[in-house]
């Protein structure tokens, strides 16, 4: 039997609020109502209850909810979601609006615990297993994560459904009953009602434990493997964990090269890293011909979590996947050197300076931001003549993917500097003159 007294076991007292996500059923109920048992947790209690609006129901569930919480004393909070088409919501579509509702409640000193129990646990392995997943896939759903920084707590995990329903049943809780749980179209209620409780009821009635150690004992052989993958991140590692060696890479094992990627790109996103996704790095980033310019993107442009990946002199690099990959050859900005300048691709801005820089008296005339389009030339301070910016940006080693993101300052039409790569000869501040210190920001630096 469940016990709530088991919550105590779990440190609440360090969080600065409680959030349960509670949707009416049985699972969240039971987590509810054990929380407002205990009296540290209840002061601080808030039940978060998302309306997807997707159901002729969910009006009545959430007046349902409601009821309960005036009846428990627990705050309650509804977070409305609405989605531009309800037919045709998967879901996954319905799992993340859910969890971007929620997190968009809570804050980092909170905790956003859930009411998965081993039930739960078992399909999500057993699901798992059916479309095909690794040792971390086989680890199941953790007590203890995170998502967004936010501390999630599944603090039923342990416990067998049954246990809730016996708990709910003792002490007369009033539940909902979900329709959809019934629709077998859905993956993981084929999963619950269909093969679950024939391994049950025929040869394997300790399917649930038997699952259990497996999932166990691959969590172990996970903490083993991410161990492994830190020491080689590090030996890999660069002047940023954004940016690795190939040749390091290339000298490990393949197997450790794959943990390494799996590793290394899952600590970069709350996305789910596919084994796919990590071959295809290996293949075609890694062991790429070295007169070719790979890459590889992941995600939506400018979803969170999404990214890209490219190499550039021996060097794999990790930047977000943006909308904007280049500024707008067409278009000009004003600029009055006084204010950030904020651009489609990152943030230009001034520092004063003596003797360095712009030379301020100039930038009194009219200025004005162009992208690259070609031709344009720069004789940068102690050159002997003036370069084609194209020779100079490869000169200097700067990627071919940033180099159409930096913004070009002009002075009355003539080509005054390149981003805060140089100022071109004529506009350089003299000794002891005032000038200004160009710095730019670009936004794929901002991970």
């Amino acid at each position: 039997m469940f016990d709530p007294d088991y919550f105590k076991e779990i440190d609440f007292t360090k969080y600065k609020r409680i959030a349960v996500a509670y949707s009416g059923g049985v699972d969240s109920l039971v987590l509810l109502h054990a929380f407002s048992l205990i009296p540290e947790c209840k002061q601080k209690l808030f039940a978060l209850h998302v309306n997807h609006g997707l159901s002729q129901n969910s009006s009545t569930w959430q007046n349902h909810c409601e009821q309960i919480c005036a009846s428990l004393g627990v705050n309650f909070v509804v977070l409305e979601i609405e989605f531009s088409q309800k037919k045709g919501v998967s879901e996954n579509d319905m799992r993340e609006a859910r969890y971007k509702a929620l997190l968009s409640w809570t804050k980092k000193e909170d905790v956003l615990c859930t009411g998965h129990h081993k039930d739960d646990h078992v399909e999500t392995i057993f699901f798992r297993l059916m479309r095909g997943t690794g040792i971390k896939g086989l680890s199941g759903i953790e007590q203890f994560s995170q998502m967004s920084g936010i501390n999630l707590v599944r603090p039923l995990i342990n416990y067998p459904k049954k246990d809730l329903q016996d708990y709910a049943r003792l002490n007369e809780l009033n539940w909902i009953e979900d329709e959809s749980n019934q629709d077998l179209s859905i993956s993981r209620n084929f999963i619950r009602k269909k093969i679950l409780p024939s391994l049950e009821n025929k040869n394997w009635p300790s399917y649930l434990k038997s699952l259990s150690y497996l999932s166990k004992k691959a969590k172990e052989a996970n903490e083993i493997l991410e161990e492994v993958a830190d020491l080689d991140i590090n030996l890999c590692s660069t002047d940023s964990l954004n940016r690795l060696s190939i040749l390091k890479i290339k000298d490990l094992s393949k197997a450790r090269g794959l943990n390494l990627l799996f590793r290394w790109l899952s600590l970069k996103t709350d996305l789910s890293i596919s084994s796919n996704l990590i071959e295809e790095v290996y293949k075609n980033i890694i062991f790429a011909k070295e007169s070719s310019d790979p890459a590889v993107s992941f995600g939506k442009p400018g979803k969170n979590g999404s990214f890209q990946l490219r190499r550039f002199n021996g060097i794999l690099h990790h930047f977000p996947f943006v909308e904007t990959n280049s500024l707008n050859g067409n278009k000009k900005w004003s600029w009055n050197l006084q204010t950030p300048l904020i651009l489609p691709t990152g943030t230009l801005s001034t520092k004063p300076s003596s003797g360095r820089g712009l030379s301020s008296e100039l930038s009194q005339k009219g200025i004005f931001i162009k992208a690259r389009t070609g031709g344009e030339r720069c004789k940068p301070q102690g050159r002997s003549k003036s370069q084609k910016l194209k020779k100079l940006l490869q000169e200097y080693q700067v990627p071919p993917w940033a180099r159409d993101r930096l913004p070009l300052v002009y002075i009355d039409n003539e080509l005054a500097a390149v981003s805060d790569l140089w100022v071109c000869e004529g506009f350089i501040a003299k000794k002891n003159e005032k000038g200004l210190v160009l710095n730019w920001s670009d936004n794929l630096d901002n991970i």
